[in-house]
C-alpha cells in the first residue's frame, strides 16, 4: 500500500517571514499605491487642465537714459534701479486689479464654471480675500531687479480666458502707471507753484529793502568772500528747489517714514542749514571797521541776491515741473500675451510620479523610526 507524503508544515520563522511581507504589501498598498491611484484619479478626472499665457514687459520713459518715472524729477532710486515696476507688481497682486478686471475683461466668467474641483471654482460672491488668494494662484507676477522686467504668468481653463485676462493685466499696468504719472506731475507741479509763490514773496521784499536804504547802492562793491557766498547760495538755491519738487514725486509714492522720504527731507535740511551758515558768515565779511550805513547796505544787498537766486531756481522749477516736460514712463510690452495651443493636461501628470516618490520616501523613514523605536522599548 503505498502513502502520498504529506506537505511539510512551515517552521515559525517562515510563518512570521510571510506575516512581514504580508504586512508591507499592505503598506506599500495603503501608503503608497492609495496616494498615488488618488492623485492619478484627482488629475485625470477631478480637477481641469489649465491654459498658460505669458507676457513681459518693462517700464521706459520717454528718454533712453531714463530709469523710471522719479528719475525725471532727479530722484535717483536707493536701489539702483527703478522703483515703477516694484509698485506695479504690487498692484496686480492687489484686490485693485481684480475689481478692474471684472469690470472690463470677465474675471468672474472664467473662473465660475462648474467643477468638481472645488480648487478650480470661484463664486462671483466670494469675498475679496479669497478671491485674492484664488487670483494669486492664477496668476503669477515677479520681476527681475538685473532686467528690470516684469514677467506675468496667467492660467485660466480655456486658451481664450487665459488670454483675456493677460491681456487685462498687461492693461491693468498700464493703467496703474498712468496714474502714477499724473499724481507725480500733478503733485510736483503744485509744490513748484507754491514755491514760486514763496520765493517771489521773499524776493519783492529783499527788493523793497535794498530800494529803501539811502545812498548809491551801486556803487558798493561786495568783497570776493561775499561774491563766492552769494554763488554758492545760489547752487544750493537750485539744489533745493530741485528736491522739493522730487520731494512731491516721493510722497505720491512712498510712505512718509520709508527710507526714500527720509533721504529726501534729510538732504533738504542738510542744504537749508548749509545755506544758512553761508548767508550768516556772508553778511559777516565787511566787518567792523566799515561805516554802519555800508553794513546794513551790503547785507540788504546780499539779500536781495540771494532773494533773486532762489526765486530763479524757484522759476526753473517750474518749468521743469510741467508735464509736457516731464520724462513720462510708460509699459511696454515687448513679448505680448499669445493664445495658448496645449494645456498642462499630461505634463501634470508628472505631480503623480512626485506624490508616489514622496509616499515611498515618508513610508521608509516611518518605517525606520518604527523599528528604531520597537528595538528600543524591546
Amino acid at each position: 500500500m503505498n502513502t502520498t507524503p504529506q506537505a511539510s508544515q512551515p517552521t515559525p520563522r517562515e510563518l512570521v517571514r510571510r506575516e512581514q511581507r504580508r504586512q508591507a504589501l499592505r503598506s506599500v498598498a495603503i501608503w503608497i499605491l492609495g496616494p498615488t491611484l488618488l492623485a492619478t484619479i484627482y488629475y485625470a478626472v477631478i480637477t481641469p487642465p489649465q491654459y498658460e499665457t505669458d507676457t513681459t514687459f518693462t517700464i521706459r520713459g520717454a528718454q533712453p537714459s531714463s530709469t523710471g518715472l522719479l528719475a525725471g524729477l532727479g530722484v535717483a532710486p536707493t536701489t539702483g534701479i527703478t522703483t515703477d515696476p516694484r509698485l506695479v507688481v504690487n498692484y496686480l497682486i492687489s484686490p485693485a486689479s481684480i475689481a478692474e478686471l471684472k469690470a472690463r475683461f470677465g474675471f468672474d466668467q472664467a473662473f465660475s464654471h462648474f467643477s468638481l474641483d472645488p480648487f478650480a471654482y470661484l463664486s462671483p460672491n466670494s469675498s475679496i480675500e479669497w478671491t485674492t488668494w484664488f487670483w494669486n494662484n492664477h496668476m503669477k507676477a515677479t520681476y527681475d531687479t538685473t532686467s528690470g522686467d516684469v514677467n506675468v504668468q496667467v492660467f485660466a481653463y480655456s486658451p481664450q480666458e487665459s488670454l483675456r485676462l493677460a491681456q487685462g493685466v498687461l492693461a491693468a499696468a498700464k493703467s496703474v502707471e498712468d496714474v502714477l504719472n499724473k499724481e507725480v506731475q500733478q503733485g510736483s507741479l503744485n509744490l513748484a507753484i507754491a514755491q514760486v509763490a514763496s520765493t517771489k514773496k521773499d524776493y519783492d521784499a529783499a527788493t523793497k529793502a535794498i530800494t529803501a536804504l539811502q545812498g548809491n547802492v551801486n556803487t558798493l562793491t561786495i568783497s570776493t568772500q561775499a561774491a563766492e557766498a552769494v554763488t554758492l547760495v545760489g547752487q544750493i538755491d537750485t539744489q533745493l528747489a530741485t528736491l522739493k519738487v522730487s520731494q512731491a514725486a516721493v510722497q505720491a509714492s512712498f510712505n512718509p517714514n520709508a527710507p526714500q522720504a527720509k533721504s529726501i527731507q534729510s538732504q533738504i535740511a542738510n542744504l537749508e542749514s548749509q545755506r544758512a551758515a553761508e548767508i550768516a558768515q556772508a553778511k559777516a565779511a565787511p566787518g567792523s571797521s566799515q561805516a554802519e550805513h555800508d553794513v546794513a547796505v551790503q547785507a540788504a544787498l546780499l539779500d536781495y541776491q540771494f532773494a533773486q537766486k532762489n526765486y530763479f531756481a524757484a522759476e526753473s522749477a517750474l518749468v521743469a515741473a510741467q508735464p509736457q516736460n516731464q520724462n513720462q514712463s510708460f509699459v511696454v510690452a515687448y513679448i505680448p500675451p499669445v493664445m495658448a495651443e496645449a494645456s498642462d493636461y499630461w505634463k501634470r501628470f508628472l505631480n503623480v510620479v512626485a506624490v508616489a516618490l514622496a509616499s515611498g520616501l515618508l513610508l521608509g523613514a516611518g518605517s525606520l523610526a518604527y523599528s528604531v523605536i520597537k528595538d528600543h522599548l524591546q
